[in-house]
């Protein structure tokens, strides 16, 4: 059963080629999802030994990531994940050593989170260590090949990220 309806006299729509059809957009859309939940699986079972979720690791990269202290509240924001969790996580990253807390200098219960030294080492040494096997498999193809992958999982990612309220 078709479940796209596309006209006769479509338009192209890049360089002079016609759309895609309804089931290349399906196939594209249906690989995407079983191969973001395989990663998500394989990064969770190798997360699970070092001491880290998903969630964590995303909180910890964008505080590293960042070239200034954050606030929990924009931490929160950013990765999509609820205040209260952050402020555990970053409790945890803390006293691990990881991040340091620096007041706001106006509002004493206002915190900073900013890597620290020891924590930008673990989370390097933690990404490396989470798909080692990437290397390899992408060296199978050519840097244009690579590139072009690249634009559009990063077109994909901006598209997506614009419906976010």
């Amino acid at each position: 059963m078709e479940c796209f309806y596309i006209p006769r006299n479509e338009k192209s729509t890049r360089s002079g080629q016609m759309p895609h059809p309804p089931q290349t957009i399906v196939e594209f859309a249906t690989r995407f999802a079983i191969s973001a939940e395989l990663y998500q699986t394989v990064l969770q079972d190798r997360l699970r030994p070092k001491g880290l979720t998903l969630p964590q690791l995303s909180v910890l990269s964008h505080i590293a990531r960042q070239q200034r202290p954050q606030r929990v509240t924009d931490i929160a924001r950013t990765v999509q994940v609820g205040q209260p969790a952050v402020t555990k996580m970053v409790s945890k990253f803390h006293g691990a050593g990881w991040v340091d807390l620096v007041d706001a200098p106006n509002d004493q219960r206002v915190k900073f989170a900013q890597i620290t030294a020891k924590g930008a080492e673990h989370l390097m040494t933690t990404q490396r260590s989470l798909l080692p096997e990437l290397k390899p498999f992408l060296d199978q193809y050519g840097s244009d090949d690579i590139n072009t992958v690249l634009k559009i999982l990063n077109d994909f990612s901006n598209m997506l990220e614009s419906f976010k309220p």
